[in-house]
């Protein structure tokens, strides 16, 4: 619930039990298959370095004064602050590292969600060395457990990838606001935005293939049409990958809705492959996200890949 200036007002005695139930329901899950909790600090030093992390984030992150004249920074998301954590052990082993969390964020409100300061998350991040690109789809199925464990059966499953529409976004011959623009259009699912942006900067056959996949959610079969173009593109292969993911899930979870979004572009910039949201009737918010951001760990200096989600307590 949100008070007064976007603070909490809290939960009472009924939400907190629910919470706390949703909790060690998901703990409990993620620990039965190897992903041990951690508590990442709740504040974290200004100078973090941070370039595989998008600056909205960090944007809306509350700093605060030390005392001595320096900044900290109140964790907005858990994931930085596990990094911090591994940045300090530098592991060097070549097995997963597997961790899980739950806890308070606290960041400044989105102009357009209604949230307030403080998020209270649950999720697990599984770091492996950078070479080694896999675990997409054990943390897939670990988000459909979840979401089952949960009794969200009307929870949706979006899909998308960033090598689709990623590379598409970064090679179009347009000024860096125009791409900004189109990036936000794309996340509206806005044609006619689109259109507008190609008359003001040009059309090109990046902005054309990112035209035509933008209606084609839930419809692969159209996507597919257009596999000598995107083969073409070099953008092939995230769709085959995104494919096999969606049959492995409906496999596994034969009453989940699943649904592919080639153009999911939000937060594009921080995310290096899978993307996945999920959505239910009962919440206007995503009530889990995550994905795979390579690029966070090597602006520590550590040559790893990671990929994870959270989800937003109490359902």
């Amino acid at each position: 619930m949100i008070a007064r200036g976007n603070l909490s007002s809290g939960l009472w005695a009924e939400g907190a039990s629910l919470r706390r139930r949703q909790e060690s329901l998901l703990l409990g899950l993620w620990e039965n298959r190897g992903y041990r909790e951690v508590a990442p600090p709740l504040l974290l030093p200004e100078g973090l370095p941070a370039s595989g992390w998008p600056d909205p984030l960090r944007e809306r992150a509350a700093v605060l004064r030390d005392g001595t004249g320096g900044t900290l920074r109140l964790r907005a998301d858990f994931t930085l602050a596990v990094s911090f954590m591994v940045a300090a052990r530098r592991p060097s082993g070549r097995d997963p590292i597997r961790l899980s969390y739950a806890g308070p964020v606290v960041r400044r409100p989105a102009p357009d969600l209604e949230e307030g300061w403080e998020i209270y998350q649950a999720g697990i991040e599984r770091i492996s060395p950078a070479e080694e690109r896999e675990g997409d789809g054990e943390v897939l199925e670990l988000a459909a457990a979840s979401l089952s464990d949960l009794g969200l059966s009307d929870a949706v499953l979006e899909l998308g990838h960033w090598g689709v529409a990623g590379p598409l976004l970064q090679r179009l011959p347009w000024p860096e606001e125009g791409r900004r623009v189109l990036e936000g259009a794309l996340n509206r699912k806005s044609l006619r935005s689109l259109e507008e942006l190609e008359g003001r900067h040009g059309a090109s056959e990046e902005s054309a293939l990112l035209k035509e996949l933008l209606h084609v959610g839930g419809r692969p079969g159209t996507v597919e049409a257009l596999e000598p173009r995107l083969r073409e593109a070099g953008v092939w292969e995230p769709w085959e990958e995104l494919r096999r993911l969606e049959a492995l899930l409906r496999k596994k979870f034969p009453g989940l809705s699943v649904r592919l979004d080639p153009v999911d572009v939000r937060r594009w910039s921080t995310y290096t492959g899978l993307t996945f949201k999920a959505f239910t009737p009962r919440h206007p918010f995503a009530v889990l996200s995550g994905g795979r951001y390579d690029g966070l760990y090597p602006s520590l200096g550590l040559s790893l890949g990671a990929v994870g989600f959270a989800l937003r307590l109490p359902l």
